[in-house]
């Protein structure tokens, strides 16, 4: 059953992904313009 439940959480996934085209590409552009000002820093996995 696990097996199902994963395929039902990925078609969900899926669904929301196509729902929001324009939201993810919004959010693309606000991370690529923090990032050209500087205003990111790298991810340092051991202070996750």
């Amino acid at each position: 059953m696990i097996i199902l439940e994963e395929l039902e959480d990925e078609r969900r996934w899926d669904e929301a992904f196509a729902r929001s085209p324009d939201i993810l590409a919004k959010l693309a552009t606000e991370a690529m313009a923090e990032y050209c000002a500087g205003k990111t820093q790298e991810l340092d996995p051991d202070k996750l």
